[in-house]
């Protein structure tokens, strides 16, 4: 590893002889790990963009390649073969290239944030860490192992995409209880979620628990302040990664938000007390837009914070 960062730092300084480049115009060091194949092509492509947008000093940790491979583009990209390497070597290895007056954000693109040594060397340098429960796993196993990381440091900057994905159906629940609706919040009493993937799904839960001041009360339902209880049921439905239904029922209406067969609208659909049908179009974000997001916005979402506690209180009792 000695002799690649003497070959990296001589590619650096080779660019900025011939470049000019200006480091003092970069807004962040971008760190991002991976150990898949397939998922660091999509790093690249999609940090790639935000990078073009936010001048920055992007390091891709491989760990699918020995310590000997490397690549150095321009002077803002640098890419570290980093299969085996210590935990010790990794965060040295950051603190020689970053740029000393660009923040950290630390995009870690695997499992194990609460375990893993590598994590652990590397998040103390970090001014937010940006994590993605669904990427990897369609279970809730890498749901679980954020909530319990970040009850462990509640001072973290952190932001996941899972939960950034929930934007277009937050909007919808929001459309339906809007104006004289709204006093059908506290007449819910069941809730149904249809979703590709658990950890989008248990944070739309753990959102509204938190919004409407719900409390778990076993495996399937929640209890609200006044100990009415709402039953809930979460299945997999659509492709992964992705809502495709939720439905609210009250004691007077029920509530329908799904995609069409295109899947490029919301329907929403209200029967009962209340009868109306319309269409929202569904904006959804690409990911280098989601991963912006989390880099310059997800650190100070009070929201998320209250939502990931709820959906891991939601998966305690689940587990019992």
């Amino acid at each position: 590893m000695t002799l690649q960062l003497e070959s990296v730092l001589g590619d650096l300084a080779k660019s900025f002889r011939e470049r000019g480049c200006d480091a003092s115009v970069a807004t962040m060091t971008l760190v991002v790990f991976f150990e898949n194949e397939a998922i660091g092509e999509l790093a690249r492509e999609r940090i790639g963009k935000v990078a073009s947008k936010h001048p920055s000093r992007v390091i891709m940790l491989d760990a699918t390649q020995a310590e000997s491979s490397y690549r150095v583009d321009g002077c803002d990209w640098i890419e570290l073969g980093v299969r085996g390497s210590s935990p010790e070597l990794l965060r040295s290895a950051v603190s020689m290239l970053r740029l000393a007056d660009a923040p950290i954000v630390l995009l870690w693109i695997a499992r194990g944030i609460g375990s893993d040594a590598r994590f652990a060397a590397l998040c103390p340098d970090a001014s937010t860490i940006v994590y993605n429960s669904s990427l990897l796993d369609t279970g809730h196993e890498a749901l679980r192992e954020l909530v319990d990381y970040a009850a462990d440091h509640p001072s973290l900057a952190l932001a996941d995409i899972a939960y950034l994905r929930l934007g277009p159906w937050q909007e919808c629940v929001a459309t339906f209880f809007d104006g004289k609706a709204a006093t059908e919040l506290r007449m819910l009493e069941r809730v149904e979620i249809g979703c590709g993937s658990d950890p989008e799904a248990f944070y739309l839960l753990g959102w509204l628990a938190s919004r409407l001041h719900w409390t778990p009360s076993s495996a399937d339902a929640l209890v609200d302040a006044a100990g009415k209880t709402i039953r809930f049921e979460i299945h997999r439905e659509g492709e992964p990664r992705r809502i495709a239904r939720i439905a609210l029922q009250s004691t007077q209406s029920k509530f329908v938000a799904q995609l069409d067969a295109a899947g490029d609208s919301i329907l929403l659909d209200v029967s009962g007390a209340r009868h109306r049908t319309r269409h929202e179009a569904v904006q959804h974000p690409g990911i280098a837009a989601l991963v912006e997001r989390a880099i310059l916005w997800g650190q100070s979402d009070r929201v998320f914070y209250e939502s990931l506690a709820q959906a891991g209180r939601i998966l305690e009792q689940r587990r019992k």
